[in-house]
């Protein structure tokens, strides 16, 4: 195989047909408004009423997509849509761990202490990131012994079974009765579902959403029990 071969055949890294089960057949809805309504949303809000812009600790290390936004604005970001400054953007994560350990400064206590590895990395000896307690993205990624949800279950009994119990089905507001249920040229199928899974007045019912996936994925895709 020549090497044109073998770069023909390597997919790209936006190829995502892995998730196609997602799009295509489970039967509950995903999204990225999470963030739109707990985060950006407020923070226009508060743009408008006092005119005052943001600075942000994001990092390039933490995304392709925030590198890309540094590569193309900088650390401040006058000439985006939105006016802001991240000053932070080419630091790494040794670098805040490095600057914490040097000025003895306080940490969340779920992180841990920091801790130097015999690599000569630092290291927290809790969670390594935190974001929305009950958020699922990337939970497949979750080393062994740093599993999310279930270090919720053992620190947070009561928000883990809210998290993790629950969940009914309803009627999908965005099933289409005449939509084709017969593959495009592509073999594309469009989601739509009769039926969906969603939270309930006794919980999230992101167990059941777990097993779908682990179902297709394999059994300890996302580990939550």
């Amino acid at each position: 195989m020549t090497d044109m071969d073998s770069l023909g055949q390597t997919k790209s890294l936006f190829n995502k047909e892995k998730w196609l089960p997602i799009a295509r057949d489970m039967p509950f809805l995903v999204s990225h408004y999470c963030c739109t309504v707990m985060k950006k949303s407020p923070l226009g809000v508060y743009q408008r009423q006092t005119k005052q812009y943001p600075f942000i600790g994001t990092m390039t290390d933490e995304s392709r997509i925030r590198k890309q936004a540094w590569l193309r604005h900088g650390c401040n970001a006058f000439d985006s849509k939105k006016i802001t400054s991240q000053p932070m953007s080419f630091w790494t994560e040794q670098d805040v761990l490095e600057y914490i350990t040097r000025f003895n400064l306080d940490i969340c206590s779920v992180y841990g202490d920091i801790e130097r590895l015999d690599s000569g990395k630092l290291h927290c000896t809790g969670c390594q990131r935190t974001g929305c307690v009950f958020c699922g993205f990337s939970a497949h990624n979750d080393k062994r012994g740093e599993e999310r949800f279930l270090r919720l279950k053992e620190t947070h009994p009561k928000q883990y079974n809210y998290c993790i119990n629950g969940g009914q089905w309803a009627d999908n507001p965005y099933y289409d009765p005449e939509a084709s249920t017969e593959p495009d040229e592509m073999g594309w199928v469009n989601w739509n579902p009769k039926k969906i899974w969603i939270p309930s007045k006794e919980g999230l019912g992101f167990g059941k959403v777990f097993d779908m996936l682990n179902d297709v994925y394999g059994e300890n895709f996302i580990r939550y029990k």
